[in-house]
């Protein structure tokens, strides 16, 4: 439980030190130096415009596969539980053993597992998927019906390609020039929440400090989301916005269960 709290607030503090930078700088400038007024809020109001902006652009377009990424863990486990019970069904019909073909599928669940915490590299993954397709063809060689061979096809054919949807969207970054100019204007903005002026005293402290927190977050937020597949990453605790893999890990168990 302690792992969840860190990993949700670990945005909020990778924040934080943004914020005191800002203030910290501002306080020199204003109250050290003694630097008047260089711009007011209104004036830098296209600043804001233009960061909210290109904000906007980038979270709706990380949202899009982390909405289809939040499904994908379960396809996975439902596919492997499919080709193993199938296996089992189509065996047994045959009065042939299947516990050796059903440990076989729940040693790839393993690995998979071992996958998504970033544990092994996708060539690992790969190379241990490849006798899924070994364990179909034994199967069929031993001389089980056409539709059940047809059946673990189809499903190991949906594992497949969810898995590699799964690869491509943790290895790859959504728009590139797109975070050159995000991180460009977020850091445009922070500058110009050190020099900004208010006509309140209290206002001049609080609204560069909420408004640094608000962008500086929203910038980490839209880096994280665009990988919610990010287990492996910060020493293993992940983060906040990765998406829910336990009924692929529940999956795993279950099967496990058939190796001892």
């Amino acid at each position: 439980m302690a792992l969840l709290v860190s990993g949700r607030f670990r945005l909020l503090y990778g924040s934080l030190p943004v914020v005191v930078a800002v203030l910290a700088i501002r306080y020199l400038l204003h109250e050290m130096i003694g630097i008047g007024e260089i711009a007011t809020f209104g004036e830098i109001g296209s600043v804001i415009t233009g960061v909210t902006l290109i904000l906007g652009f980038m979270l709706a377009g990380v949202l899009a596969d982390y909405k289809e990424s939040e499904r994908l863990p379960a396809v996975v486990a439902g596919a492997l539980s499919g080709i193993a019970n199938t296996l089992g069904a189509a065996l047994e019909v045959k009065d042939l053993e299947s516990g050796e073909s059903r440990r076989r599928v729940a040693s790839f669940a393993g690995v998979v597992v071992d996958w998504l915490y970033g544990r092994v590299d996708d060539a690992t993954m790969w190379a241990a998927h490849t006798d899924v397709s070994r364990i179909v063809t034994d199967a069929e060689r031993s001389g089980i019906g056409t539709h059940y061979v047809g059946r673990l096809l189809t499903v190991n054919g949906e594992l497949t390609s969810t898995l590699s949807r799964i690869a491509v969207i943790r290895n790859t970054s959504f728009i590139q020039s797109g975070y050159v100019l995000m991180t460009f204007l977020v850091a445009v903005l922070q500058l110009s929440l050190v020099v900004v002026t208010f006509p309140s005293a209290v206002m001049s402290w609080l609204a560069p400090a909420v408004l640094s927190l608000a962008y500086a977050y929203l910038l980490l937020l839209v880096r994280d989301l665009d990988n919610p597949f990010g287990h492996g990453e910060n020493d293993g605790a992940g983060s906040g916005a990765d998406v829910d893999i336990s009924p692929v890990t529940r999956a795993a168990q279950s099967l496990a269960q058939l190796r001892v």
